[in-house]
């Protein structure tokens, strides 16, 4: 993940010297559109090793549901029992 970062940086400071270019030929050109799938292809592997967090908060709610119906369940039980 550090190195898909580290070169995503890297492509941004070369797009930015691309930027300054006053009159950028055409390999610069290509380079920068090869620079952009790249970037796209980049950001795509970071999306696919990010889970979304989402999912994550929805099994946790799902957890604590059920964790709240045992203790209630338990806490009824225990009183039923008494």
């Amino acid at each position: 993940m550090a190195l898909l970062q580290e070169e995503l940086r890297t492509l941004a400071l070369f797009d930015r010297v691309h930027e300054y270019a006053t009159n950028p030929n055409p390999a610069d050109n290509r380079a920068h559109a090869s620079r952009q799938i790249r970037r796209s292809q980049i950001m795509a592997e970071i999306r696919k090793l990010n889970p979304p967090k989402r999912e994550f908060r929805n099994h946790a709610r799902i957890g604590s549901a059920v964790l709240l119906l045992c203790a209630v369940g338990y806490a009824t039980v225990h009183y039923l029992l008494k």
